[in-house]
């Protein structure tokens, strides 16, 4: 079964959560067309089963990943990242938190028609493994992260970051508010001891050459912990960072501020 929302800016998506493709077209005509992980994915079907219905957080693990064992902030980090993608980081408007309850999906942004709504052909050919994805689960660990060396760049849509880019989100500043001006990102990734960078950009080149950048200005702090996403769009740098307790912040700063350390130790500072 297929399901169909409005997002914040009169975007429609259609979500089919047999292949966890995400189909959204913008107020412009737009269609963009993105994968999202397994977690994601899950958590976003169990909730629009019910719109409006609450699930707890014991609920929502059970059904997201089938009894697996992981790690107590998997949810948190699923949540994070399912929100950026929505473009709902801000608010909360779209995926509500019921406080000491657990979750729900706003009715309001439901269409009750999905059937009636296109899904353009072959869009699921060459499905896209998100970079959140990557970061699910260790028992033993209270944030995985990825591997020691520089993760390939990843094509994923514009609708898929908030990562995001998970997050961005990003992620959630500048251009990712904008209406989903951009159809597509890349995504580069590097560990440098117990931090992780995502690098964000219109372009593999680019986004590599932030992601060195950024990792070469963290060389002098090796204190630093958890995850960060990276995005220079038109004049400003966005940071958005889930700390090593799982709680989130984003921030952003003029492109005349090169100091990519200061703002990663800024959005990370309530673990230091």
């Amino acid at each position: 079964m297929r399901y169909a929302f409005k997002l914040k800016n009169d975007a429609m998506v259609v979500f089919d959560p047999d292949t966890a493709l995400l189909s959204i077209t913008t107020p412009l005509g737009e269609v963009q067309n993105s994968t999202i992980g397994r977690a994601e994915s899950r958590l976003l079907n169990l909730l629009l089963m019910e719109p409006g219905q609450t699930k707890s957080r014991e609920e929502i693990i059970d059904y997201t990943w089938n009894d697996r064992v992981v790690a107590s902030g998997s949810l948190n980090q699923a949540v994070f990242s399912l929100r950026n993608i929505l473009n709902d980081s801000r608010d909360h408007e779209i995926l509500m938190t019921v406080p000491r309850r657990g979750y729900c999906f706003n009715r309001q942004y439901v269409v009750n028609a999905p059937a009636d709504l296109p899904m353009p052909p072959d869009t699921a050919a060459q499905p896209v493994e998100p970079v959140m994805e990557v970061l699910e689960a260790n028992p033993k660990e209270a944030l995985p992260l990825p591997s020691e060396k520089a993760r390939p760049s990843t094509r994923i849509t514009k609708a898929q970051l908030i990562g995001y880019v998970l997050t961005l989100g990003v992620c959630a500043f500048t251009g990712f508010r904008s209406g989903f001006d951009t159809p597509k990102i890349e995504v580069s990734s590097i560990k440098q001891n117990d931090l992780v960078i995502h690098a964000v950009a219109n372009t593999v080149a680019e986004a590599q050459s932030l992601r060195d950048l950024s990792a070469k200005q963290v060389q002098q702090s090796p204190e630093l912990k958890g995850q960060v996403w990276l995005n220079l769009a038109k004049s400003n740098y966005s940071v958005s960072c889930v700390r090593p307790d799982l709680s989130t912040a984003n921030l952003q700063s003029h492109s005349e501020q090169k100091d990519l350390a200061l703002m990663i130790r800024q959005c990370l500072e309530a673990t230091l």
